[in-house]
């Protein structure tokens, strides 16, 4: 799963898979958008057929959050 999603971050964000660590800040660090970040959260529901919880935008910081709240949705 977390090779998957820092695939879709890769591409969404046009850069190496290897610059995506679970530490890094999606904003701060790799700057992310908002419409970026809404994309990458359309490309993960399609990917592990989930519905993310809106909650999910609120608990998002680090690529680390983003492995949690897909996770916690795909083990429901």
């Amino acid at each position: 799963m977390e090779e998957q999603i820092r695939q879709i971050l890769a591409e969404t964000l046009d850069i190496d898979p290897e610059e995506i660590t679970p530490e890094k800040r999606l904003i701060a660090d790799l700057g992310l958008t908002s419409f970026d970040l809404a994309d990458v959260v359309l490309q993960a529901q399609e990917e592990f057929g989930v519905t993310l919880p809106s909650s999910f935008w609120g608990e998002i910081v680090t690529v680390a959050d983003v492995y949690r709240v897909v996770g916690e949705a795909v083990n429901q």
